[in-house]
């Protein structure tokens, strides 16, 4: 374990040392497990919406192939980024769209992963006029019991929305009438897909809203797997927004842990006041360590 995670660790000794040592080393144990937990992100969507590149583009080093004249992933694509000790597994998965035999045989690898997966990056592109595919696909994976909260919808390539013509080649925005057309499309995905989180308009080429994708993207994860993937990021989507949400997410992570080990303790009013106390103090201290541990 590296020294700064030691250091981490060794601040949150100090306010669980109130307890019984069984309990605080309970609690330990639990906390050094959430540090180390290893996420898993899946990419979907048809192919040809650049999914790869999307990926390519949060996170150090680029872990997917990316061709310009055909869809790469014809079978699915395990990328492990690793910033000892803190571990990433991206899953990208074929395209659908393609043909209807191969969509049977990736449907089915979808269904597969489906429970191994902290979250689903959907991939939609912003110039496609169906997404026939893309619902029933969705709808296939909703309909054997995949959770709508685990999926994080996404436009890409914001840049080839008509009029195309009229991106802005220096300034990396769309025109005001492109901005109409997103938002229109943005608009029918929260029609057609009831997402659960919000989606955004970018350009992965062009680096277009991905600060705020990025923000977006780590608030959708559950609060075990934020900060682990927090830690793999691009330095430019490691912004003050995106360390702060990993930093709640983990603290509330570690409240949780607190509360189920004491949950089945006989506590008296006094006791559950003092409790009430050691937490907050516990999560002030988790905050302030969060880059020790991260």
């Amino acid at each position: 374990m590296p020294d700064k995670t030691e250091q981490g660790i060794s601040a949150l000794i100090q306010p669980l040392s109130f307890l019984p040592e069984y309990l605080s080393l309970a609690i330990l144990k639990h906390i050094h497990r959430c540090i180390h937990y290893e996420p898993t992100i899946g990419i979907m969507g048809k192919t040809g919406v650049g999914k790869s590149s999307l990926c390519n583009t949060l996170f150090t080093p680029p872990p997917a192939k990316v061709s310009a004249v055909k869809g790469c992933t014809r079978q699915i694509g395990r990328y492990q980024l690793s910033l000892a000790p803190y571990v990433l597994l991206i899953v990208d998965f074929p395209g659908i769209g393609e043909t209807p035999e191969l969509d049977r045989i990736y449907t089915g690898l979808y269904q597969h992963w489906l429970g191994k997966l902290d979250l689903i990056i959907w991939v939609l592109k912003a110039d496609d006029r169906a997404w026939n595919d893309d619902i029933r696909c969705y709808n296939q994976l909703i309909s054997q019991g995949a959770d709508p909260a685990g999926f994080l919808f996404v436009l890409n390539q914001a840049d080839k929305i008509e009029p195309c013509r009229e991106w802005d080649l220096v300034t990396h925005q769309p025109s005001l009438l492109q901005q109409q057309h997103l938002q229109v499309k943005i608009a029918q995905i929260n029609a057609l897909f009831s997402p659960q989180h919000p989606v955004l308009a970018v350009s992965a080429s062009e680096g277009f809203n991905m600060l705020l994708w990025a923000e977006t993207f780590i608030r959708a994860l559950p609060d075990n797997a934020s900060s682990a993937v927090t830690r793999q990021l691009e330095p430019e989507y490691r912004t003050k927004n995106v360390i702060n949400t990993a930093q709640d997410n983990f603290a509330r992570g570690v409240g949780h842990i607190f509360d189920d080990a004491l949950c089945a303790m006989q506590t008296t009013g006094v006791l559950v006041r003092q409790f009430k106390r050691l937490r907050q103090r516990l999560l002030s201290v988790v905050r302030a360590v969060w880059h020790l541990l991260f």
